[in-house]
């Protein structure tokens, strides 16, 4: 069944150029909600048999308006209603084509553009910015539940797509997984690469005091150097995001790794600031994995240690200070953890009230000697050192759209709009179900 509709559009000869392109979009929108309505029409004619007994004498019981929110506009189209004459049931022949409306009236591509805008930008802006893009206007409650509806949906395929993954990493047999490997290599050799990133991003909960942390994972498979300072960029790359459990992180994690093809990558590194839940998932799905402590992060505590001890800006502390950063930045680079904590204990040894930070750092040494290593072989061998991706990440996926003055989330609704996002920087958005 195909639909004629004939455009014809009077415009101005001496309009600017602006002028010209809103007349004929606000012409060509007129002609798609028209092309809607005769559409539907068109499903009505010939009068269909009763959906509940067959027959096909029915009557016309006139009409309902039933107003349709689309990415086009606000469209009314008056759907006709009929009476089996045999079992007396009303039915409308459109009810169908319809039922996408999920009992709403907004339509499934008006959905998908609610939920791009709600995930980019405060609910407040992005009605404002979605009736300027449809010409429909939504209260900012209501875009904020379509967002969430579309997030959770989303979240939960997900989930479901990383748990079956994982389920056919685990069932597939030694033989077959032999057999699955030489045949992918038969084809397409696997990447040489894998880096993981894995990082936490805090935002004020409304549920819980203190706020909750959203996990973000980066997986890449090609990792190029930029510039003269040991900066790295990410070419191919997928990101995931939740603010479930380490374990859900986990495994999207690992499912984005099995999208691009890098799980049985030769070299595989995982980047971390040495949280326990980032330890546990590098080594259930990445246990192959080169792990490297954030060079920063590692830094940034014997820093504050050393300024603990001799704060202030007097030139002796400043000499003092500078005298520590000499001895301990290459032990560090170096991989010579062991001489860098016995030099801080004897820092420590030496003076009178011990900060707190000259404790922590020491503290921060001994538990994550497992993560630490030579700095300079790694950078050397092309390794990147330093989490700024992932942090790069959480800044993009979390801290842009949900760290705005004023925002409080629920767990469930941060989830389904980090959903959301990584979706879109994928470029997966086309893909929602």
């Amino acid at each position: 069944m195909y639909v004629t509709v004939l455009l014809k559009i009077e415009i101005d000869a001496n309009a600017s150029l602006g002028d010209l392109e809103r007349q004929i979009q606000q012409a060509g929108g007129e002609a798609m909600k028209a092309a809607l309505k005769q559409a539907l029409r068109q499903r009505e004619e010939p009068e269909p048999p009763c959906p509940k007994c067959g027959s096909e004498r029915a009557h016309i019981q006139g009409t309902k308006r039933r107003v349709l929110l689309t990415c086009f506009g606000r469209v009314e189209v008056p759907l006709r209603r009929l009476r089996c004459q045999q079992c007396r049931h009303l039915f409308r022949p459109a009810a169908r084509c319809l039922a996408e409306v999920q009992g709403s009236n907004v339509t499934p591509a008006l959905r998908e553009l609610a939920a791009l805008v709600g995930s980019a930008w405060p609910y407040e802006t992005a009605a404002g910015i979605l009736k300027r893009l449809s010409g429909v206007q939504l209260s900012d409650e209501r875009l904020r539940q379509l967002t969430n509806e579309q997030g959770s949906c989303l979240a939960r395929q997900q989930q479901a797509h990383a748990q079956q993954v994982l389920a056919d990493a685990i069932d597939l047999p030694l033989l077959r997984r032999e057999r699955a490997l030489t045949e992918s290599a038969a084809n397409s050799a696997p990447p040489e690469w894998l880096l993981v990133g894995l990082d936490g991003g805090w935002v004020p909960s409304c549920e819980q005091k203190g706020g909750m942390e959203g996990k973000i994972g980066v997986v890449a498979t090609q990792v190029e150097a930029v510039g003269k300072h040991g900066r790295h960029r990410l070419s191919r790359r997928r990101y995931v995001a939740t603010f479930g459990t380490a374990e859900a992180v986990g495994r999207l994690t690992y499912a984005a790794a099995s999208t691009l093809g890098a799980t049985e990558a030769k070299q595989q590194v995982v980047l971390g600031d040495g949280a326990n839940w980032i330890k546990t998932q590098a080594a259930e799905h990445f246990p192959a994995a080169v792990r490297i402590l954030d060079w920063p992060h590692l830094w940034r505590k014997i820093r504050d240690a050393v300024r603990a001890i001799q704060p202030g800006k007097h030139a002796a502390r400043r000499t003092w200070r500078k005298a520590q950063y000499e001895v301990l930045l290459p032990l560090l680079w170096q991989g010579q953890h062991e001489q860098a904590s016995r030099h801080l204990e004897g820092v420590r040894a030496t003076t009178r009230d011990v900060p707190a930070p000259l404790e922590d750092a020491i503290r921060y040494l001994e538990t994550q000697h497992d993560w630490l290593g030579n700095y300079q072989q790694w950078r050397e061998q092309g390794y990147p050192v330093g989490s700024g991706l992932v942090e790069r990440a959480v800044a993009l996926i979390i801290n842009v759209r949900m760290k705005k003055r004023g925002m409080r989330w629920k767990r469930a609704n941060a989830t389904a709009v980090v959903a959301l996002r990584v979706h879109y920087i994928n470029a997966d958005w086309e893909t929602v179900a």
